[in-house]
């Protein structure tokens, strides 16, 4: 299994909590557009793939590219040159379910795990998304490039044992969603 994911990381996304006495007033600035990169990323029970980089809006031809340039030497990477011994688990954006995406994956012999709509608390990449923001919170970071090239450092520092664990989870997860009657879970 390759679990994968597009996720956006904000320059200067802080979550403050200001104290006050009562009757004390408390200013608090923030930026309310700060600039952002977008990425997709994947990983398996062996370990980590590739980040690739989202510019501009992300259409089907691009999501196209990125199985190309992302998935496939991910895939390589994670399982053995040319192998196809695996199955893409991704949500149902459009973009992933469209003509152009379902074509390139067919002749690329790249199969998908069938997957429930809203059930994004299912997918455990997003555990991986909520990690890296958590350590990027802790860290000054100036500029969209310094952002970009912390995310990669930190991506490339995540455990394969983490790896590990999140998969493992995945048959957990279903059967969460499962007893819970198809409703949220709190992975």
């Amino acid at each position: 299994m390759i679990f994968s994911d597009e996720s956006t990381f904000r320059l200067n996304y802080h979550m403050n909590r200001v104290w006050k006495r009562r009757g004390e007033t408390k200013v608090v600035r923030n930026v309310k557009h700060s600039a952002k990169v977008n990425l997709w990323g994947c990983f398996s029970e062996s370990g980590f793939g590739k980040l690739v980089l989202i510019r501009g809006i992300l259409k089907s031809d691009q999501m196209v590219q990125i199985y190309q340039s992302g998935l496939l030497p991910s895939a390589n990477k994670l399982f053995g040159t040319n192998s196809r011994d695996w199955v893409l688990l991704e949500d149902n954006d459009p973009k992933h379910r469209s003509k152009l995406a379902k074509t390139w994956k067919l002749q690329n012999g790249v199969k998908v795990m069938d997957w429930p709509s809203q059930s994004p608390d299912c997918n455990p990449i997003e555990n991986v998304w909520a990690l890296l923001k958590a350590k990027l919170r802790r860290k000054k970071i100036n500029s969209v490039g310094h952002l970009l090239d912390t995310i990669k450092l930190e991506w490339k520092q995540i455990s394969a044992e983490y790896a590990r664990k999140l998969a493992q989870s995945c048959p957990k997860r279903c059967q969460a969603v499962i007893q819970n009657g198809g409703d949220w879970i709190p992975y």
